[in-house]
Formats: C-alpha cells, sequence, structure tokens
C-alpha cells in the first residue's frame, strides 16, 4: 500500500519539474517492493491478498508515472496506452480466473522483469538520458511484456483446462 500511495507525491513533483526528487521518491517505492516481497517470503507470510495488492501497486505507479510522462510530451501514448491496456487485460482475466476457480494467479517471473524494464525507461526518461538509453529500454520493456503476455495467456488457459494445479 505504501507503494501506492508514494504514486502521488511522485507524480506530483514530477509535474512539477522535481524530477531527481520524484526519481528519488519512486527508488523508494521500489525499495519498499523489494522488500515487501522478500520479508513476505522469508516470514512465510504469501497471502492471497497481498498477491493481488502487489501488482495492483505496480500497475498504479506504472500507470500514474507513465501517463504524467505522456502528459509532458516525454513518451508517447501508444506506448502508454499497450501497458496499460495489458494491465487492465490481465487484472479482468485474473478476476475472471478467481471467480471461475478460486485461485489467484501470483505473478510470474517475466511480469516482474518487464515492471523492472518498465522502471528502467522511466528512470531514463526521468533523468533525461540520453535517446538511444531511452529507446534501448523502451524496446527491453516492451519485449517483456510481450513474452509475459504470452505467459499469462498460457497460465491462464492450463488453469481453466486442467484446474489450479497447472499453474
Amino acid at each position: 500500500m505504501l507503494r501506492a500511495l508514494l504514486t502521488i507525491p511522485s507524480a506530483v513533483l514530477l509535474w512539477q519539474g522535481h524530477n531527481y526528487i520524484a526519481y528519488s521518491i519512486g527508488v523508494l517505492a521500489y525499495i519498499t517492493d523489494l522488500l515487501d516481497g522478500w520479508l513476505a517470503r522469508k516470514l512465510n507470510e504469501v497471502s492471497e491478498a497481498g498477491k493481488i495488492i502487489d501488482p495492483l501497486a505496480d500497475k498504479i505507479y506504472v500507470a500514474v508515472i507513465t501517463g504524467m510522462l505522456v502528459v509532458q510530451g516525454r513518451l508517447p501514448l501508444w506506448f502508454v496506452a499497450l501497458v496499460i491496456s495489458r494491465d487492465i487485460l490481465i487484472m479482468l482475466a485474473g478476476i475472471y480466473l478467481t471467480k471461475r476457480t478460486g485461485f489467484v494467479m501470483p505473478s510470474n517471473t517475466a511480469g516482474k522483469i518487464a515492471v523492472f524494464c518498465m522502471i528502467v525507461m522511466m528512470s531514463c526518461v526521468v533523468l533525461e538520458a540520453p535517446l538511444w538509453a531511452i529507446e534501448y529500454s523502451m524496446i527491453a520493456a516492451l519485449v517483456m511484456i510481450f513474452v509475459s503476455s504470452v505467459l499469462y495467456v498460457i497460465r491462464f488457459v492450463n488453469v481453466l483446462k486442467k484446474g489450479v494445479d497447472a499453474a
């Protein structure tokens, strides 16, 4: 939840042109994500709610910050529309799967790598890295978004066909 709340000051500071402070808050948000996941596994406190809230916090942060970068003319609308559309489809499929089977599908490794690539790309944009760095990080994010989406579809279909054990 802290990560989702940190979206607000990050977006406001980014809007006001305080890129480095906004970036620092983004780094803090990412550290809370890593720490939360590590503690949940270490303390064996992985919960069904956490499987929902954790990726939702990622999606909120990415959607708001990339949306802000579009408004500022620093990211193309098509890219952000693709990212947000994919996230909405994954959430809707997850809701459907949970209602149909009772299974909450956790994030996959490729999805986590895709989020990391998005963070690198957003960092390049916010910190005004050279254009080549922004373009390569955007390509890496697109590739991982595609790979993770394919893997989500495969898991989704397998769970529907074979049940929870297929996940």
